[in-house]
């Protein structure tokens, strides 16, 4: 599939040259990033049958076991792409790889998204019984189960990212074609497979969807549809989880600073608004930073590309980290033309954080996605390109922040079992939800279970261990 150039398969491109006015402007100004921060590299991907390359719009996931697991495109055994994890101190494993043809996916992208069942559930651009991709389910062992075949006319085709688990229990995803109406689709599948299509899109509404959808706490889907809208520019949507269209909002491009080409997905902030990112448009042209609210009123808090050393094209969406800022990332742009991180407030407050170099020492190149924040505190994320064979990377950012303990749904009712996150939990005393007790049970020293207790209200879960109090990455939802 292709939408526009830099959406283009890694194995099909080139990276874009960086001319020599960026690099002579560049050097003048390279004091302009913060030197608090550390960035390292975790993890070089080399190709092969032991390792995946490039990872293509890839944000890392944590699994039960501690690990970082996340997608290549290609690379692997058969070369199709594989489903990786690396510890954080740099040790990867290959946990599966592509067959393709019609009995296997082929070339995932976007990553994994970690199940309540301690799953992971992922999508393929491309194989299957009708070569149009697959969605799947996997074990951290890497046992796979191919939950679904794309086919174009009923049900969709090419898929760019994993589904979502909704609070019902269902996953949800998008695909970006097919469907009747040829424009893509949203979908809702359950863990044992039965798939139903509950949105078909067409050019008013938008059209060509690659970043999945995201549940309010309001229950409503928010999906950013990259083409299409009133202008072409792309659009917002609102959906029931029935698939029925509450609300539309359409890009103005660059009319008024707005962006356009959305495909990142939504982040709700403890505000209540959403924010993300769009790769194009702005008042320079090179892709925003924008707010959005429940009512899809929009409003874009950054332009990238005012300076030299700006960076430009930022990538799919935006992390909201513990200390309350978003975290992204451009894939060009910079000191050096290779890409930057960056966070931002919810009110705007803008900051770059560290210029990718990989021409002068073959570190990192060219980060797509945004990172994630291991339950240990530091971010995670990787790079397209770069590292020793310039198959991409694993990096870290170390900002300074405490452990804290994550679960894959931040909602729940009385009495029912959540899986946590975290780090030396074989020291856990007590569990609270909101202050409330709860029964609990360790399962290793990185996951545990807790029973929503009766009488829990919406807020923290806390952990209590023999080291450390750890609080959730965000409010807990207790739904009555």
């Amino acid at each position: 599939m292709l939408f526009r150039g830099k959406l283009m398969p890694a194995s099909n491109t080139t990276k874009f040259l960086k001319t020599s006015l960026l690099v002579v402007a560049a050097t003048l100004l390279c004091a302009a990033f913060s030197p608090a921060q550390t960035v390292s590299t975790v993890y070089n991907f080399v190709g092969g049958k032991t390792s995946g390359e490039f990872p293509w719009y890839v944000t890392l996931v944590q699994g039960t076991n501690g690990s970082l697991y996340g997608t290549t495109y290609n690379g692997g055994a058969k070369g199709f792409g594989t489903v990786f994890s690396v510890t954080t101190s740099g040790t990867q494993s290959l946990v599966y790889s592509f067959a393709g043809g019609t009995k296997d996916g082929a070339n995932p992208t976007g990553g994994l998204t970690l199940g309540t069942d301690g799953n992971f559930y992922g999508t393929t651009q491309q194989g299957g019984t009708w070569s149009q991709g697959t969605i799947f389910k996997m074990t951290t062992a890497g046992v796979e189960t191919i939950l679904h075949n794309f086919y174009t006319t009923n049900d969709g085709a090419f898929p760019w990212g994993p589904p979502i688990e909704g609070s019902d229990g269902n996953f949800y995803g998008t695909a970006s074609g097919g469907g009747n109406k040829g424009n893509g689709l949203v979908y809702k599948i359950t863990s044992t497979g039965t798939y139903t299509t509950i949105f078909e899109f067409d050019e008013t509404d938008g059209f060509a969807p690659i970043a999945p959808p995201v549940q309010g706490v309001d229950g409503y889907l928010y999906i950013p549809v990259s083409e299409g809208g009133g202008e072409n520019c792309g659009s917002i949507v609102q959906l029931t989880t029935a698939g029925v269209l509450n609300n539309t909002y359409s890009f103005p491009c660059e009319s008024g600073n707005g962006g356009s080409f959305p495909i990142g997905p939504l982040v709700q902030a403890a505000n209540g608004n959403f924010y993300s990112t769009t790769q194009d448009g702005g008042a320079y042209g090179a892709g925003t930073i924008y707010q959005v609210t429940t009512g899809l009123d929009v409003t874009t808090l950054y332009s990238f590309g005012g300076t030299v050393t700006d960076g430009t094209q930022p990538g799919a969406g935006l992390l909201l980290a513990t200390d309350g800022n978003y975290y992204g990332s451009t894939s060009d742009g910079g000191t050096y033309g290779d890409g930057i991180l960056f966070n931002t407030t919810t009110a705007g407050a803008y900051e770059d954080l560290y210029s990718f170099n990989n021409s002068a020492n073959l570190m990192q190149d060219s980060p797509l996605a945004p990172p994630v924040q291991a339950t240990n505190g530091i971010l995670y994320g990787v790079t397209e390109y770069g590292g020793t064979k310039n198959d991409g990377t694993v990096y870290s950012l170390n900002m300074g922040l405490a452990p804290f303990v994550n679960t894959p749904l931040f909602s729940g009712k009385e009495g029912q079992s959540v899986l946590l996150l975290g780090t030396n939990l074989k020291g856990t005393t007590d569990v609270s939800f909101n202050g409330t007790p709860a029964e609990f049970k360790i399962l290793s020293n990185t996951h545990m279970t807790a029973t929503i207790p009766k009488g829990a209200t919406t807020g923290a879960i806390k952990v209590f261990t023999t080291k450390a109090v750890l609080q959730s990455r965000k409010d807990f939802v207790v739904e009555k």
